[in-house]
């Protein structure tokens, strides 16, 4: 441990750190959520930016309850590690000084999103499994020297167009929001007015150049500042250059490149505007930059915000499962006509092809859905004639790969609470849907949408009447807040054979893990999958098998 105040009394407070104060820590291991923990007399230090063993001057940001730890940021280093590398991303680079952020972008905020791109990949990787290991023996109960723990090792997914952990994002959503160009008086952005630039103020000068710019939130901030290119972005998408675009009258932009290639840009629509305006003013700045985006591949989707929830309208959507859906009223949809996109995923000679909405759920990896399907049928190995579940299935990534393994006779539920998701599901797995396989035809797959843990109750009722078969395999794969012990113990009542737990959070697995050990479940097999680089998130998946009954001991007869 090291650490030198670097302001006056700091060593010597009783009160603990205040923040702006600087002060010199040496990082000792890597922390769940992307700081790593460096300890003082004071106290224990969340440090953002830094590198286990490297000494670097931090400062002091926020402080915890009763100042029992705080959070700090690397601002130097006077010796680098040699894990260290120049941060590709300047705008997320801590190193980096306002002014020179704001020399090369315009922008000085410092931002999240890549906290780990100051460090080597390989580095990255083992500070990933460490971080898996610990969470699952802290949370889950299984001891660091379980050969599961031991022989984990996180696996590097391939990169098509980047060796550096770069390009790999086929999604990504964006805040929109309002940058001033020069000081002064700025427009009214109320519906209505007409450009915001060369406008004349009431004494006769110009008023500001006012623009709305694609933008990210830095760490820990409600208000999102501009982007300017995204490196985690695929290429398709960087190319677009789409912090350039004005996007008066948008709240939100959400950017997708399919395994196609095809390229669908939703809008969402401040409520106050019209969204026939807004949408020819942006297809128009569209054409200039990209010229004619039906050739392009490049559909354009506007959707009014709801004033109810922030989220996009639920409108009814056409009967055809075909990507050219009608469009509800009041949207508009430019471009290349598409409001969904076709992914296509491989695993060996197996080929499944998906339809998924702009707004719906897909893993946002290039190599993702490849990798996960290789996975789960390699790990779990769903068997011709069997029952599965798909639990918090998506558009269908798994649904698909169970229906073709278990076959005709075979039965597969799918269960998805979001609406937007599960009319994708509904519309792959139909009769003559696009993600049936020959081998999945006559399938007899239940596309349910609703809360997980409610329609278990449903499930166990229908296995009781003798609706559905005895159940051989559950994939299990919730959002990043894990499945609660409700759901889990829901999900034990049905007693099916095997569990794989998909994982996007390390501590969520844990925890479930607990549980999961708690109702008499072991984990058989762990892996680990690097599928964000350059940030602290890491895939996991594990595989659970009821575990042994333990011997009764004997007891002994008495004379």
């Amino acid at each position: 441990m090291t650490h030198t105040a670097t302001t006056p009394a700091a060593s010597n407070n009783v009160d603990g750190y205040s923040v702006g104060q600087t002060l010199t820590v040496t990082c000792e291991a890597p922390a769940h959520g992307g700081a790593f923990v460096a300890r003082t007399e004071q106290g224990v230090i969340f440090v953002r930016h830094g590198i286990v063993g490297e000494q670097a001057e931090v400062r002091i940001t926020a402080i915890g309850p009763k100042r029992r730890f705080y959070f700090a940021d690397v601002i130097s280093v006077p010796v680098p590690s040699l894990a260290r590398r120049p941060h590709p991303w300047i705008q997320a680079d801590a190193l980096a000084t306002d002014e020179e952020r704001a020399a090369a972008t315009g922008v000085p905020e410092l931002l999240g999103g890549m906290e780990y791109g100051h460090i080597s990949l390989a580095e990255q990787r083992r500070y990933k499994t460490d971080i898996v290991r610990t969470q699952i023996n802290r949370l889950g109960g299984l001891p660091l020297e379980s050969p599961l723990l031991t022989n984990l090792i996180v696996e590097e997914l391939p990169l098509r167009d980047n060796s550096e952990g770069l390009s790999w994002r086929t999604r990504v959503r964006y805040n929109v929001t309002k940058v001033r160009t020069q000081p002064g008086n700025e427009p009214s952005d109320e519906p209505g007015n007409q450009k915001n630039t060369d406008q004349k103020n009431s004494v006769g000068k110009k008023s500001p150049a006012v623009t709305w710019r694609v933008g990210m939130h830095p760490y820990r901030a409600s208000q999102p500042v501009p982007v300017v290119d995204f490196p985690l972005a695929a290429l398709e998408l960087r190319n677009l250059e789409l912090e350039k675009l004005n996007l008066r009258g948008v709240r939100e932009v959400e950017a997708t490149v399919s395994s196609r290639g095809r390229v669908l840009l939703q809008f969402i629509v401040d409520p106050r505007f019209s969204i026939e305006e807004v949408a020819k003013d942006i297809e128009q700045q569209a054409a200039d930059a990209w010229g004619l985006l039906a050739k392009r591949k490049i559909s354009l989707f506007f959707t009014p915000q709801s004033t109810s929830n922030g989220k996009p309208k639920r409108r009814r959507p056409g009967s055809s499962h075909t990507p050219y859906r009608r469009v509800p009223e009041g949207d508009q949809l430019l471009g290349a006509g598409l409001r969904s996109v076709t992914e296509e995923v491989t695993f060996g000679s197996r080929r499944f092809s998906y339809q998924v909405s702009a707004g719906g759920f897909w893993q946002i990896h290039r190599a993702a859905p490849s990798t996960m399907v290789g996975t789960m049928l390699t790990m779990l190995r769903p068997q011709e004639g069997e029952c599965t579940l798909d639990l918090y299935a998506g558009a269908g990534l798994f649904t698909a790969a169970l229906a073709d393994a278990v076959g005709a006779t075979g039965t597969v539920v799918s269960i998805e609470g979001s609406p937007v998701t599960h009319k994708d599901a509904r519309s792959n797995f139909a009769p003559d849907g696009c993600s049936r396989t020959e081998n999945s035809a006559d399938t007899r797959i239940e596309v349910i949408r609703g809360d997980v843990a409610r329609h278990l109750v449903d499930l166990k009722t229908a296995l009781e009447f003798g609706e559905i078969p005895a159940i051989d395999a559950v994939v299990l794969d919730p959002s990043r807040e894990g499945a609660n012990r409700t759901t889990l113990e829901r999900l034990d009542a049905l007693d099916p054979k095997r569990i794989l737990y998909v994982a996007c959070d390390p501590a969520s697995l844990g925890r479930d893990t607990g549980i999961l050990r708690e109702l008499g479940w072991d984990m058989v097999q762990l892996r680990a999958f690097d599928m964000y680089p350059n940030t602290h998130h890491v895939e996991s998946v594990a595989l659970f098998e009821r575990a042994p009954a333990k011997p009764r001991p004997r007891r002994r007869r008495t004379k």
